[in-house]
């Protein structure tokens, strides 16, 4: 499990990263592009992974796909109340290094 508080600090201690706004929620954005959103209400954190990613991660029960069409992007709800801290950990830096990798892309073009 990983209370709202180390969550928070986890999503907050990526380089770089700043939290905005995003409708309900707070999300997590390297450059503009969000890596995670945070509901706090219903205790899970969306992570921004590839579909490939995704299946992998899903094999721990706390990860599951977002069920619409986001889902199928890639995008990966995290329980929070079941989630192992290092489990959560490393699902928050693929997401983060999933972006940085993108910009790093854009720049080579």
């Amino acid at each position: 499990m990983v209370d709202l508080e180390n969550a928070h600090e986890i999503l907050t201690s990526m380089p770089e990263a700043t939290e905005e706004p995003h409708f309900d929620k707070s999300a997590y954005k390297i450059k503009g592009k969000i890596f995670a959103t945070f509901n706090i209400d219903n205790k899970w954190v969306t992570l921004k992974l590839t579909p490939e990613q995704q299946t992998i991660f899903c094999e721990d029960g706390s990860f599951y796909p977002v069920p619409n069409k986001w889902g199928q992007l890639g995008w990966t709800h995290v329980d929070l109340n079941l989630v192992k801290k290092s489990a959560f950990m490393e699902g928050v830096s693929t997401a983060y290094n999933n972006i940085i990798s993108q910009k790093n892309e854009k720049r080579k073009r």
